[in-house]
């Protein structure tokens, strides 16, 4: 029998007795954590498989506004995200699309995802579930596009004959490339072939200021002023018959263009026992070195490449002038002058009336592709005086000959017949006439004229010929105007290549440089013109349609997604 005193003074120290009571405690903080730990857990893997989601959701609609792609994009759409385990269905993927297939020029894309990521432990509390959505949109159009090809002509190319034919190859490859799904005129290609000079042919070079204007052939001589302007004319101010400049009601002077100087069809090349005709003219007159403006027609291009022959000099700065000229916003009357004509064998799709684009235009993107196969040489031209009036040789018409008047005293006329080299009794008749200087230099080779004309005898009676005019008539009408390009002392076409590549880089054109089998100096020289070193190619052989086809990928890919 247990005292009830002892009973009851266990049971008071038992209610007093707080030992343990911290385990409840613990017990319920342990629970509260792994709750609220579960939530941490399962909003991070809900945050992981929601960016997961959306990055799948963004290359699905990258892929499936891809023009090139010709699977329906709302199955690639649909396709992409299976494979990440998200149903979605074609009412929640929206396409609008520019075009019909399989000429498609503009894709937009857009997709809207909604789903849910299942709990791990949050569903202890009543939450088996997180929905999320996810959305993303997508474009791809091709951009106005505005290329300037620069095929070197000259004829190094032409040793040995496979330098050309891979050149032709490569760039007839190229213009299909450019111009492939293009059918929206989007794309043009302005084809400039080069040698000692560019012929702008006879559709272009009528909408141009010039002077010495002739229709022999259509080169025009630039000055070094002209390649700091990427347009083709420079101004000044204008200046009254006194030499003030002219001013305007504001006190601004007017500015005027500066008229070009049209290159005299000559050849200083061919030596005179060769013949009188030209075989080897600064500026060629043939049908197919003339520049192709603006054309989206890949047949017409491709057709005017194949029929390319090597000839002449390198006139590297002249043919990177002429390129940007083609896509300066300056030349827009001119594409207009044509378009209205119609004339000259020169067809401009109306489609590109607003050609060429402003350089800040923000939707177009511009171009150049050079293309040489050796360094600057020197370049031809006469001086303005060799180029004006006219001249002292007549053209018998009846005979088809050619005679120089020379005047020994008032009234004392002898003539000089340049074919038989001898002294003529000769009046001209109705039909016959007397030549102006630039016909003249159209009718004769510089040297053939400086020794039919010149090399005769120092009077009509002892016979004996004097050379000294031969030679002064010879280096006083063949000026050297640009000197080699290796001199730095001088005014080098080197120097104004380097200035036009520059003001074509700073108008945000992209340039594009190929250096076909050139020399570590010609290499250093184009690469210093394209817009980076990864925009310079330097290559041999068939390699050139390596150079080619990844320039015509670059282009491609930048109109895509600009």
């Amino acid at each position: 029998m247990f005292r009830s005193g002892f009973v009851g003074t266990r049971v008071k120290r038992f209610e007093k007795d707080e030992e343990g009571s911290l385990i409840i405690f613990s017990m319920f903080l342990f629970v509260a954590m792994l709750i609220f730990g579960g939530i941490a857990v399962d909003l991070m893997l809900y945050e992981n498989r929601r960016t997961h989601v959306q990055n799948s959701t963004d290359r699905a609609v990258l892929a499936a506004a891809n023009l090139k792609q010709t699977v329906d994009p709302k199955l690639v759409v649909i396709d992409y995200l299976a494979k990440v385990g998200v149903t979605v269905t074609e009412e929640d993927i929206d396409v609008q699309e520019v075009g019909e297939a399989p000429v498609v020029t503009g894709r937009q894309v857009s997709v809207r995802v909604n789903s849910q990521s299942d709990t791990l432990l949050m569903n202890m509390v009543g939450v088996d579930s997180l929905p999320y959505a996810a959305a993303s949109e997508a474009s791809e159009s091709v951009n106005d596009v505005e290329v300037s090809l620069v095929l070197d002509i000259s004829g190094s190319m032409g040793n040995p004959s496979t330098k050309l034919e891979n050149m032709q190859a490569a760039a007839k490859d190229f213009v299909d490339g450019v111009l492939e799904g293009s059918d929206d005129d989007r794309v043009s290609i302005s084809l400039i072939p080069y040698a000692t000079q560019v012929s702008a042919g006879p559709a272009i070079l009528s909408q141009l200021v010039t002077e010495h204007d002739h229709d022999f052939s259509h080169c025009v001589n630039f000055e070094e002023e002209d390649f700091s302007t990427t347009a083709i004319h420079r101004t000044r101010p204008k200046v009254d018959d006194e030499g003030n400049i002219v001013m305007d009601g504001s006190g601004n002077p007017i500015m005027e263009v500066v008229p070009l100087s049209q290159t005299a069809s000559f050849d200083p090349f061919r030596g005179y026992r060769s013949g009188r005709t030209h075989y080897y003219p600064v500026c060629r007159d043939a049908n197919y070195v003339d520049i192709m403006p603006w054309s989206n027609t890949a047949e017409d291009l491709k057709d005017q490449i194949d029929l390319f022959t090597a000839n002449g000099n390198t006139s590297i700065d002249v043919a990177m002038k002429w390129a940007t000229a083609l896509l300066d916003p300056s030349m827009n009357p001119v594409l207009a002058a044509i378009q209205a004509d119609g004339s000259d064998g020169v067809d401009v799709d109306v489609a590109f009336s607003e050609r060429p684009r402003s350089h800040t235009y923000p939707d177009v993107l511009k171009f150049i592709v050079l293309m040489t196969d050796g360094i600057n040489t020197t370049q031809y031209e006469l001086k303005p005086e060799s180029k004006e009036g006219m001249s002292d040789i007549y053209y018998d018409v009846s005979a088809n000959d050619y005679l120089r008047r020379i005047e020994e005293t008032p009234g004392n006329i002898l003539w000089w017949d340049l074919t038989d080299r001898r002294y003529e009794t000769w009046t001209p008749g109705d039909d016959d006439r007397q030549l102006s200087m630039l016909e003249m230099w159209d009718a004769m080779t510089v040297s053939w004229r400086a020794y039919r004309g010149f090399y005769l005898p120092t009077g009509a009676i002892d016979g004996t010929y004097s050379s000294n005019a031969y030679y002064s008539e010879l280096y006083d009408h063949r000026v050297d105007i640009q000197a080699r390009s290796n001199d730095p002392d001088d005014d080098t076409k080197d120097k104004r290549l380097s200035t036009i590549c520059t003001q074509a880089k700073k108008k945000g054109i992209v340039v594009f440089t190929i250096g076909f089998e050139v020399t570590d100096q010609s290499a250093d020289i184009m690469e210093a013109c394209a817009s980076s070193e990864h925009h310079f190619y330097r290559v041999n052989g068939q390699d050139i349609q390596y150079a080619f086809a990844s320039i015509k990928n670059q282009i491609n890919q930048l109109k895509l997604t600009q």
